[in-house]
Parts: C-alpha cells; sequence; structure tokens
C-alpha cells in the first residue's frame, strides 16, 4: 500500500484548524458572555515561559503552512509579524492557512516519501524523510498547539469537550443521539 503524503496532512490539518476555529468562536462567545476581554484570552498561558494562546494558535497555523510548503517545496506564506489581539484577527489567520493548505496542489505533495525534508529548530537543522517528518515532527506539532490552546480555553472556563477538539467526524457519527 501506497502513503499518500497529501491524505496524512491536508485533511488532517484541514480538521485540525478547523476545530480550533470552532473553539475560537466559543472563546469569543465566552468573552462576550463573562465580559473578559478577548485580548485577556489571548494572552493566557500555564506558566511564564509558555506560549500564550494568541502564540499556539500561530504555531499550529505555522506548522501546518510549513509541512505542506516543505512537502510541496514551495515558499510557505509568512503570518504577520505580530500575534493576534482580538479572536476575528486569529480566526483570520487559522482562515488564510486553510486556503493555502487546500489550495496547494495533491501532486505536489506527494512524491517519494524518503525525500530529505530539511527543517531549521532552534537547536539547528534536522534532515529526515518526508514520511518521517510528517509522522514524527509535523503532526506532533500541529496537534501539540491545537491541543493546548483547547487546554486554554478549557482552564479559563470555555465550554469545550473532547468531541469540540475532534470536530465534524465526531459530531456527524452522533448527531441522532
Amino acid at each position: 500500500m501506497t502513503i499518500s503524503m497529501h491524505r496524512i496532512t491536508v485533511p488532517v490539518y484541514d480538521q485540525m484548524l478547523t476545530n480550533l476555529d470552532f473553539m475560537l468562536e466559543r472563546g469569543a462567545a465566552f468573552a462576550a458572555e463573562t465580559g473578559l476581554a478577548e485580548a485577556e484570552l489571548l494572552d493566557r498561558r500555564f506558566a511564564p515561559d509558555m506560549f500564550t494562546l494568541s502564540h499556539q494558535v500561530d504555531q499550529a497555523c505555522f506548522h501546518a503552512r510549513q509541512a505542506i510548503a516543505k512537502l510541496a517545496d514551495i515558499p510557505a506564506p509568512a503570518l504577520p509579524d505580530e500575534l493576534a489581539v482580538d479572536i476575528e484577527d486569529a480566526r483570520a489567520r487559522i482562515a488564510d492557512t486553510l486556503d493555502f493548505i487546500n489550495g496547494v496542489a495533491v501532486d505536489a505533495i506527494e512524491g517519494d516519501p524518503e525525500r530529505d525534508i530539511t527543517i531549521t529548530v532552534r537547536l539547528g537543522d534536522i534532515t529526515l524523510p518526508a514520511l518521517d517528518f510528517i509522522l514524527q515532527i509535523a503532526q506532533a506539532q500541529v496537534y501539540f498547539h491545537c491541543t493546548t490552546a483547547y487546554d486554554l480555553m478549557r482552564a479559563e472556563g470555555v465550554q469545550l469537550g473532547k468531541i469540540d477538539f475532534l470536530g465534524k467526524v465526531m459530531k456527524d457519527a452522533f448527531k441522532d443521539r
């Protein structure tokens, strides 16, 4: 069986970012109901050395963009230099990311799963086969930042559950219950 590089990236990132967008919509409603400023919600973090909610959204978008761009061997569109200060802006970044990842041709992403992909991290460059890059780095990054965003909103009191994190597939499967 051949692994489709497109199928294990774009639909996964689309699902996670679409779910993150929905959760941010819930976050905006929560802020409006409680009088919490959206900027305060977006500035939440669990520890002083940890990224804020706004930064978690940016990182989820960044890693999805970078993964698809690396696989397609094209430049990734840059995110704005400054972090989102309101939820509308954070959601717009997600929408832009979804447009980009869904706009890259399937053929551009497919290819030899053993081809080298090089990424730069804080500690230096890492070169991995494309499939390992997806499964060991890119997927983990997108999931980590989406999960952390979910956790930050939950900790603040936003009414979210696992079904919101998993999204449409779960909602569709259990819509009659």
